[in-house]
């Protein structure tokens, strides 16, 4: 297993968020990670790449437990996180704010190099010079996209990708997460509110429910049940 949860509980302050959640994904599995908002889905990731300390439970990469290294440590493993709100440096150029990143996180042999990126998202090449605060919604996710594969990512937490985006392109850039995945045995956290859409893709379906799990399953399953009530 790549990422696995064991018995995760987190909050902030007095006030616990989510409780008892566990799940394992193995290499190249697409997670539709869904529930309506409060649920929890947020807080899980966070947790998982070290920017909430949980109160309980286990973190583990590759069989390792990894909830005491640094946020940078679990970047280096290989587990990323392309947070809500894209993440980009919106005052710096596309290939400024690409080669920022490329820095810290390209070595030898990486799975994602600049040229790589640039091959994925054809438009970024074009707008390299580009003020990345001053492009498209769409383009801007592709930028925050291609900062969070940069170097060698093994499993990539993406929370609202599609939030601003016109639907065209959301059908766009999760045939593109999958495309990826597939190749190149990377797995996927897909937190998204666009429900169709992550299904879509989906090889696994977990909802969250007041900060605890109340379906894990397959896409079929999860159509199955009439989650919709959970929304």
């Amino acid at each position: 297993m790549v990422l696995r949860l064991n018995g995760l509980e987190a909050g902030y302050g007095s006030k616990t968020v989510i409780s008892d959640v566990s799940f394992a994904l193995e290499p190249g599995q697409i997670l539709a990670f869904l529930g309506h908002n409060g649920a929890g889905k947020t807080t899980t990731l966070k947790s998982a790449m070290g920017l909430l300390r949980p109160s309980a439970g286990e973190v583990l990469f590759d069989g390792n437990r990894i909830d005491r290294l640094s946020v940078a440590e679990r970047v280096a493993l290989g587990l990323r996180l392309l947070p809500e709100g894209r993440g980009i440096f919106p005052d710096l150029s596309v290939a400024e704010n690409i080669d920022v990143v490329a820095a810290r996180n390209v070595g030898p042999g990486a799975m994602f190099d600049i040229p790589d990126v640039y091959k994925l998202f054809p438009v970024l090449q074009e707008r390299r010079t580009t003020r990345a605060g001053s492009m498209s919604g769409g383009q801007q996710q592709m930028l925050a996209m291609s900062l969070a594969i940069l170097g060698t990512p093994r499993c990539l937490m993406l929370d609202e990708p599609s939030i601003g985006l016109a639907p065209n392109l959301v059908e766009r850039m999760f045939q593109q997460v999958r495309d990826v995945c597939k190749s190149h045995a990377m797995t996927a956290v897909l937190v998204e509110q666009n429900v169709a859409a992550a299904m879509k893709i989906a090889d696994r379906v977990i909802i969250m429910n007041n900060g605890q799990i109340v379906f894990d399953g397959g896409p079929d399953e999860a159509r199955a049940s009439n989650f919709w009530h959970y929304f």
